[in-house]
């Protein structure tokens, strides 16, 4: 009787301990590669290129005066304002009853500002040109003026400067948009990102919770161990007991109630992020379709699943089986070329580059104090340029890119941080460094590449761009869902108060982060 009641109360036991919860946590890990380009030169010895733009520039390439295999030319066609508009706004006061007491008109000026640029590349290996067209567009609408002749005042007063700061914006824009061309077809880049993540099992009482908790240990370990210059080789090797533990989970948790199929889930997604940056995409790809078979979040099985298949095709056509291989960027040219040239514009001495003092704190929470060139401030984006002093006191122009770096403070009082979201243009969700506009416990507003704002909670990895659809088609509804524990506040986003401009989201994160 003893024996049946032990047998019962083992089995219940076993029962209990499968059935423990089995909540999951992204954590994070490193990873350093070689983006491979679509459009390769494969022959090492040949990735040459010339370009009559200094602003220019191909990583894995040396940069030389002539007989380059891609010759790139850049024809930067200025700026063009359109005819400036008065618009007439009515103006409504109401009561506390929302009677309209009175009304009057306000006039605002509108002009379009458009700067265009073409670039052309001829590959003297194939004799093929290819050309780029770009365009960046504004629309000024200035503040509100009483009268007409306010309006106009204002414009004819400060056109100019208008027209030169677009002029400025517009051509960062535009060169970035090339650079990003250039290096996605030819070139070859070192890539480093701290924001990988693998899913590991958070329960405690779990039974599994200590095997997940060791290998993401080991795993961080190994994958911090990674370098793009270095071979992989070592690193699988040290990897393969782990993926034989996560192998061993998938066999002893084999039913189709949701938690196991969630367990499951956890151990295929996180081999596969292994043999994905550990270059192997087939083995990837095997385990992007147990994930999807599995059941449990399939998304994430296909997404793996095409993950896999641009790596393949990346590797095909660069004649590779790896992204872990050293490249020499360099600049053989003593040349010191204008990018652009407008009709009527005069030349001007080339002035000393003024810095500031700046702060960089890295992922991994060291300190760097250095400078920052004033023309190099609006270029931050994905990457910036710091003036670091190397061993023997020079100093040198180097970059750092956003996914290995927390945090850039400005000598000016600003303060940039390296956050996550999609980029409304192209959904491109790499890191990158945005201006922290205001920043609280509720709410966090960034500003990146001087037009596109972002909204964040603190508890949030990721943020969201307002230049998406569902912002610009319903910001209201899209900010009541921020303020939720802000009846007020959820109340007059509903009915629309609020713009999606910098001023305005502003005014609204001040409002919640306020509010009791």
């Amino acid at each position: 009787m003893k024996a049946k009641l032990f047998c019962v109360v083992a089995v219940f036991y076993c029962t209990i301990s499968k059935a423990q919860s089995t909540n999951l946590a992204k954590k994070p890990f490193k990873v350093s590669h070689i983006k491979l380009p679509s459009n390769p030169i494969l022959d090492d010895s040949r990735r040459t290129y010339s370009t009559n733009s200094k602003f220019i520039y191909l990583h894995g390439f040396s940069k030389v005066q002539s007989g380059a295999s891609l010759d790139i030319t850049l024809d930067y066609q200025g700026i063009t304002a359109g005819e400036f508009e008065i618009q007439k706004n009515l103006i409504e006061r109401k009561d506390s009853d929302g009677k309209v007491t009175s009304t009057y008109y306000e006039y605002q000026v509108v002009v379009d500002y458009n700067s265009r640029a073409t670039i052309q590349v001829a590959n003297t290996g194939t004799a093929e040109v290819t050309e780029q067209n770009y365009s960046e567009n504004n629309t000024l609408k200035s503040r509100s003026f009483s009268s007409v002749e306010e309006a106009k005042k204002y414009y004819y007063n400060n056109r100019s400067n208008i027209k030169k700061r677009y002029r400025s914006e517009q051509w960062v824009r535009i060169i970035r948009r090339i650079r990003n061309y250039l290096n996605e077809n030819y070139g070859y880049i070192p890539f480093e990102n701290n924001y990988e993540t693998f899913q590991i099992l958070s329960s405690k009482k779990h039974p599994e919770y200590g095997t997940h908790q060791k290998a993401y240990e080991d795993l961080k370990s190994i994958f911090e161990r990674m370098n793009y210059k270095e071979p992989i080789d070592a690193l699988l090797l040290r990897a393969k007991p782990i993926i034989q533990s996560f192998e061993e989970i998938t066999q002893k948790y084999t039913a189709t109630k949701r938690k196991e199929r969630k367990l499951r889930h956890a151990s295929y997604y996180n081999i596969a992020k292994i043999y994905y940056f550990l270059d192997n995409p087939d083995k990837t790809r095997a385990y992007a379709l147990k994930i999807i078979e599995n059941d449990f979040n399939a998304s994430e099985g296909r997404s793996l699943m095409n993950m896999a298949d641009r790596l393949h095709e990346r590797f095909v056509v660069n004649q590779l089986s790896t992204r872990h291989f050293d490249v020499i960027t360099e600049d053989l040219t003593d040349v010191n070329l204008t990018p652009f040239s407008e009709e009527g514009d005069e030349k001007e001495e080339e002035k000393p580059i003024e810095h500031i003092l700046a702060y960089l704190i890295t992922a991994t929470n060291d300190t760097i104090a250095t400078q920052i060139s004033k023309t190099d401030i609006s270029k931050i984006g994905y990457d910036v340029t710091l003036q670091i002093k190397d061993k023997n006191g020079a100093v040198r122009a180097t970059p750092f890119n956003a996914g290995s770096c927390k945090t850039l403070a400005l000598g000016n009082g600003e303060i940039y941080k390296a956050i996550k979201f999609g980029e409304a243009a192209n959904g491109q969700s790499a890191p990158k460094f945005a201006k922290t506009i205001h920043e609280s416990d509720k709410i966090e507003l960034f500003l990146f590449n001087e037009k596109e704002l972002v909204l964040k909670t603190p508890d949030s990895e990721t943020g969201t761009s307002t230049l998406t659809p569902d912002f610009i088609f319903g910001l209201g509804k899209k900010l009541a869902v921020y303020a939720k524990e802000c009846t007020n506040l959820v109340e007059r986003a509903n009915k629309n108060e609020f713009k999606n401009t910098q001023e305005s989201l502003l005014e609204f994160c001040k409002i919640l982060s306020d509010c009791k």
